[in-house]
């Protein structure tokens, strides 16, 4: 990636592996994709907008810096989702339609925020202290905290994976928590390159301690 553009200051590998800038590639991530059936309109790094609402959407592409006419049009994307959201783009003459890497970027890290919310919410939830033990979000491993987020934001943050994971979370054990992030056997349905990256993250942090 041009080391000119800026990057995020949190979530660079979620923001890494959530497509790329090559035009013309199936993962670039400044036009408008659907990545599946049950996906809205989505754009940038993971901007999905299928439980947005209207005004929520035309809120943040205007902040991020879209244009508010081409931001009120995008809005009525609002719930769409698949072959509808598919259609959408063809509907509204949007094939062609990018935004800049810095509206990307802002995006991203509307997205990144709530997600980072809700993975605190599910780390420390009173039922998951019980079970695995206390997790003490504020004063928790980064490269824990940022994989935690990244599977969230896949929807690999499941219960089936805090039963074998949550436990060295809660023990704050960087070096657990990177065995069973390399254990292949764990996490068969997620792609092998997000594994693998996820995998070479937390192992670039223990090799550095």
């Amino acid at each position: 990636m041009p080391s000119e553009k800026p990057l995020p200051e949190k979530g660079f590998i979620t923001f890494n592996v959530e497509g790329n800038d090559i035009e013309n590639s199936p993962y670039f991530s400044r036009e408008f994709h659907v990545p599946s059936a049950s996906s809205g309109l989505t754009i940038g790094r993971g901007y999905d907008m299928a439980h947005r609402s209207p005004d929520e959407i035309r809120k943040d592409l205007v902040d991020a810096g879209v244009d508010a006419d081409k931001a009120d049009i995008i809005s009525d994307a609002a719930g769409l989702t698949g072959p509808q959201a598919e259609a959408f783009i063809a509907d509204k003459d949007l094939e062609d339609f990018t935004i800049t890497w810095a509206e990307q970027l802002k995006l991203f890290e509307v997205v990144y925020e709530e997600i980072e919310r809700d993975t605190r919410r599910l780390a420390t939830k009173d039922d998951v202290q019980r079970k695995y033990g206390v997790t003490d979000w504020e004063n928790l491993n980064e490269t824990i905290q940022e994989i935690l987020v990244d599977l969230r934001y896949r929807g690999d943050y499941t219960p089936s994976c805090r039963r074998f994971l949550q436990h060295h979370v809660a023990r704050n054990d960087l070096a657990r928590f990177t065995e069973e992030m390399e254990n292949r056997d764990r996490w068969p349905n997620v792609p092998s390159d997000r594994f693998k990256q996820r995998a070479a993250f937390c192992r670039n942090a223990v090799d550095s301690t």
